[in-house]
């Protein structure tokens, strides 16, 4: 067998594999005298048909099995050999390959298409700058927010006059009109949340109304869906045009949660590990932790800044002929020429950025350990958990949910891609000069969508794309 690797234009080769008979007949005879031993036909017992006969039905197919495994063996192991840094898969000729006739020919060459991957020069230092924008809290989200956590652990009243955030249980009856109920209507007891009504002069009716009070209800147009107002009826949605829009709702009973005090006992169930006193100090713990959540988004933008910057100063040449016809030839099925020629460079830009990252997960020698993994999933399920007020679960019940989730593959390739994501988001915080940008989070958003708009043309710059 030889192979021959030849430059083929700038980071492009192709690998050239001729086969002789000697290199694959006794691979071919070994198959034939398996297939024989399987081989039924009639006439003959199982086992005993004629090699003449086996030849002549599967010799063709069986030739071209074993001379494509050969030459795939080849090419694989002249790239691992000679360690060459390739992009995407080889691809085969395909004109040489349509050339083949299995038939009468005893040797065979075909080429293989490859394309290297560039040299990357990169030092991440602080000549390279970077906006990164801190996202600020402003007092009224975070006044909102112990707002819902005051609510979350308050407890439950009863009331005898309904505000305008109880929940009023009653029921509602079908009727005809606003003082006749229709004979056989349709009937139903369910929850109604004052503060969710659409209708301001409904709400204003029903806010300081008492148990056994009723008021006749546009049900359409006191919740303003279809949707909402079949779920408050009991019913499908596709069915809510059966009935009319009127119905009846007696009160039978208010419920009103009254917001738990700010105090020691409310500290310690949201924040049991801060050890916090005050007011105050919860009030800044509550704003760290929104501005945590916020912070994500920014980190996230931040990032692609720093893929913008990074590609525009490393701006690494690619095998172009080579990358359109690898994509064209694994992806045929959603991908065409045209549409591989027009969005190019946002294809380009994802093998760029997926070559960078490798060298930087390479050079900083960045790694997520199993129990890494392990201890990302512990931590999201006990963050689910405390959402539903189970905050002392025991470590035997979470291990298992954590080798269910860990069973899952698909699950954790996600959960390493996001953990090394992570790394190298802090690698280029601590490498990167930061040009520290404080703003709140309207603010950013806006500025986010701005540039969105503006880089429509570029949308790699605001998707964390990734090559597989």
């Amino acid at each position: 067998m030889d192979i021959i690797r030849e430059e083929n234009g700038p980071l492009e080769a192709v690998i050239k594999v001729n086969v002789t008979e000697e290199d694959y007949r006794e691979k071919v005879d070994k198959e034939l005298r398996s297939v024989q031993k399987k081989a039924q036909m009639p006439g003959f017992r199982p086992g005993k048909v004629p090699m003449g006969l086996v030849k002549k039905m599967y010799e063709k197919s069986v030739l071209a099995e074993e001379v494509n495994k050969l030459l795939a063996d080849a090419v694989y192991n002249h790239i691992k050999e000679n360690e060459l840094n390739v992009l995407g898969n080889p691809v085969p000729d395909q004109t040489k390959a349509d050339a083949i006739d299995w038939e009468t020919q005893k040797e065979f060459e075909l080429h293989y298409h490859i394309g290297l991957a560039p040299e990357i020069e990169l030092e991440l230092s602080d000549n390279i700058e970077v906006d990164y924008h801190k996202i600020t809290v402003d007092q009224d989200i975070a006044d909102n927010y112990i707002k819902d956590i005051r609510k979350r652990y308050g407890k439950m009243t009863n009331p005898g006059t309904a505000g305008e955030e109880d929940v009023l249980f009653g029921e509602f009856v079908e009727m005809v009109d606003e003082s006749t109920t229709k004979d056989e209507g349709h009937s139903h007891k369910a929850n109604v949340y004052a503060q969710y009504i659409k209708d301001d002069e409904l709400k204003g009716k029903l806010n300081g109304a008492r148990p056994g009070e009723s008021f006749v209800i546009d049900v359409n147009k006191s919740v303003g869906s279809e949707a909402e107002a079949a779920a408050m009826l009991g019913v499908k949605k596709e069915e809510i045009g059966n009935y009319g829009p009127l119905f009846r709702f007696t009160i039978e009973s208010i419920s009103r949660v009254e917001p738990a005090d700010l105090n020691e006992d409310l500290f310690n169930k949201v924040a049991p590990d801060k050890e916090l006193k005050t007011e105050e100090e919860f009030r800044s713990f509550v704003s760290e932790q929104i501005g945590q959540q916020y912070q994500a988004d920014a980190d996230k933008h931040f990032k692609n800044l720093v893929m913008e910057k990074i590609l525009e100063t490393t701006n690494l040449p690619l095998p172009e002929s080579f990358l359109k016809s690898w994509l064209l030839d694994t992806n045929k099925e959603e991908l065409t020429r045209e549409k591989i020629d027009n969005e190019f460079e946002q294809f380009a830009d994802s093998f760029r950025w997926q070559l960078i990252e490798n060298h930087l997960i390479k050079t900083h020698k960045l790694e997520v350990a199993p129990d890494e993994v392990n201890k990302h999933i512990e931590a999201f399920i006990r963050a689910q958990l405390k959402q539903y007020g189970q905050d002392n679960v025991e470590q035997s019940v979470l291990d298992e949910y954590v080798k269910s989730v860990a069973s899952n593959k698909d699950e954790v390739k996600k959960i390493y891609d996001h953990l090394f994501d992570q790394k190298i988001l802090e690698l280029f915080k601590e490498k990167l000069k930061l040009n520290e940008i404080k703003i709140n989070f309207d603010d950013f958003v806006k500025l986010v969508t701005e540039k969105y708009k503006k880089d429509q043309g570029s949308p790699e710059t605001e998707n964390d794309t990734k090559t597989q």
